[in-house]
Protein backbone atom coordinates (compact mmCIF):
# COMPACT_ATOMS: atom_id res chain seq x y z
CA UNK A 1 0.00 0.00 0.00
CA UNK A 2 2.80 2.37 1.29
CA UNK A 3 4.63 1.88 -2.56
CA UNK A 4 1.54 1.95 -4.50
CA UNK A 5 0.21 5.20 -2.90
CA UNK A 6 4.02 7.23 -3.02
CA UNK A 7 3.89 6.33 -6.79
CA UNK A 8 0.38 7.28 -7.53
CA UNK A 9 1.49 10.80 -5.73
CA UNK A 10 4.39 11.19 -7.76
CA UNK A 11 3.10 10.64 -10.13
CA UNK A 12 0.82 13.95 -9.56
CA UNK A 13 4.03 15.68 -8.69
CA UNK A 14 5.38 14.87 -12.20
CA UNK A 15 2.06 16.20 -14.00
CA UNK A 16 2.22 19.72 -11.84
CA UNK A 17 6.03 20.04 -12.20
CA UNK A 18 7.21 17.85 -15.51
CA UNK A 19 10.74 17.25 -16.01
CA UNK A 20 12.67 19.50 -18.31
CA UNK A 21 13.09 17.52 -21.84
CA UNK A 22 16.25 17.70 -22.01
CA UNK A 23 16.44 15.83 -18.72
CA UNK A 24 17.56 12.33 -19.61
CA UNK A 25 16.52 9.75 -17.14
CA UNK A 26 18.54 7.12 -17.71
CA UNK A 27 22.01 9.53 -16.84
CA UNK A 28 22.37 9.85 -13.01
CA UNK A 29 24.58 13.34 -13.46
CA UNK A 30 21.76 14.84 -15.13
CA UNK A 31 18.76 13.80 -12.85
CA UNK A 32 21.77 14.95 -10.09
CA UNK A 33 21.98 18.45 -11.46
CA UNK A 34 17.94 17.99 -12.22
CA UNK A 35 17.69 17.21 -8.28
CA UNK A 36 20.49 20.08 -7.11
CA UNK A 37 17.86 22.53 -8.95
CA UNK A 38 14.43 21.24 -8.77
CA UNK A 39 11.57 23.33 -7.88
CA UNK A 40 11.00 23.16 -3.90
CA UNK A 41 7.19 22.65 -4.94
CA UNK A 42 8.10 19.37 -6.62
CA UNK A 43 10.32 18.03 -3.69
CA UNK A 44 7.46 18.93 -1.05
CA UNK A 45 5.18 17.33 -3.04
CA UNK A 46 7.48 13.55 -3.06
CA UNK A 47 7.70 14.19 0.47
CA UNK A 48 3.80 14.46 1.21
CA UNK A 49 3.59 11.46 -1.09
CA UNK A 50 6.48 9.72 1.47
CA UNK A 51 4.32 10.93 4.77
CA UNK A 52 1.11 9.46 2.79
CA UNK A 53 1.99 6.34 1.73
CA UNK A 54 4.40 5.66 4.97
CA UNK A 55 0.95 6.46 6.97
CA UNK A 56 -1.47 4.60 4.85
CA UNK A 57 1.19 1.38 4.60
CA UNK A 58 1.53 1.25 8.44
CA UNK A 59 -2.17 1.85 9.12
CA UNK A 60 -2.94 -0.96 6.59
CA UNK A 61 0.03 -3.30 8.24
CA UNK A 62 -1.64 -2.47 11.81
CA UNK A 63 -5.06 -3.43 10.64
CA UNK A 64 -4.18 -6.63 9.07
CA UNK A 65 -1.67 -7.98 11.53
CA UNK A 66 -3.21 -10.70 14.00
CA UNK A 67 -0.83 -9.40 17.01
CA UNK A 68 1.85 -6.96 17.60
CA UNK A 69 0.18 -4.05 15.05
CA UNK A 70 2.44 -1.41 15.67
CA UNK A 71 5.61 -3.87 15.17
CA UNK A 72 4.19 -4.30 11.69
CA UNK A 73 3.75 -0.84 11.20
CA UNK A 74 6.79 -0.19 12.46
CA UNK A 75 8.62 -2.62 9.63
CA UNK A 76 7.09 -0.89 7.00
CA UNK A 77 8.10 1.96 7.61
CA UNK A 78 11.69 0.34 8.04
CA UNK A 79 11.28 -1.25 5.12
CA UNK A 80 10.32 2.23 2.79
CA UNK A 81 13.28 3.98 4.93
CA UNK A 82 15.69 1.10 3.30
CA UNK A 83 13.61 1.70 -0.44
CA UNK A 84 14.32 5.76 0.00
CA UNK A 85 18.28 5.34 1.05
CA UNK A 86 18.72 3.75 -1.87
CA UNK A 87 17.23 6.10 -4.00
CA UNK A 88 19.17 8.48 -2.17
CA UNK A 89 22.28 6.77 -2.58
CA UNK A 90 21.60 6.53 -6.68
CA UNK A 91 20.54 9.90 -7.24
CA UNK A 92 21.95 13.35 -5.08
CA UNK A 93 19.27 14.95 -3.32
CA UNK A 94 19.49 18.32 -1.13
CA UNK A 95 20.55 17.65 2.57
CA UNK A 96 17.10 18.72 4.23
CA UNK A 97 15.30 16.47 1.92
CA UNK A 98 17.45 13.76 3.00
CA UNK A 99 16.87 14.56 6.67
CA UNK A 100 13.18 15.33 6.36
CA UNK A 101 12.39 11.70 4.65
CA UNK A 102 14.16 9.96 7.44
CA UNK A 103 12.26 11.74 9.73
CA UNK A 104 8.85 11.07 7.54
CA UNK A 105 9.05 7.54 6.60
CA UNK A 106 9.00 5.78 10.33
CA UNK A 107 6.85 8.37 12.08
CA UNK A 108 4.25 8.35 9.83
CA UNK A 109 4.33 4.63 10.06
CA UNK A 110 3.76 5.23 13.31
CA UNK A 111 0.78 7.45 13.53
CA UNK A 112 -0.23 4.84 10.71
CA UNK A 113 0.00 2.08 12.75
CA UNK A 114 -1.54 3.82 15.81
CA UNK A 115 -4.62 4.47 13.35
CA UNK A 116 -4.59 1.19 12.17
CA UNK A 117 -4.70 -0.44 15.23
CA UNK A 118 -7.53 1.36 16.84
CA UNK A 119 -11.10 -0.84 17.49
CA UNK A 120 -13.59 0.27 14.56
CA UNK A 121 -17.32 -0.85 14.26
Amino acid sequence: MGFITIFLVELVAQQVYPLPSEVNLQDPEAMGAYMANAPMGSLVLVLMAYALGSFLGGMVAARLAPNKKMVHAIVVGILLLLAGIANFYLLPHPIWFIISAVIIYPLMSFFGGAMGSRDMP
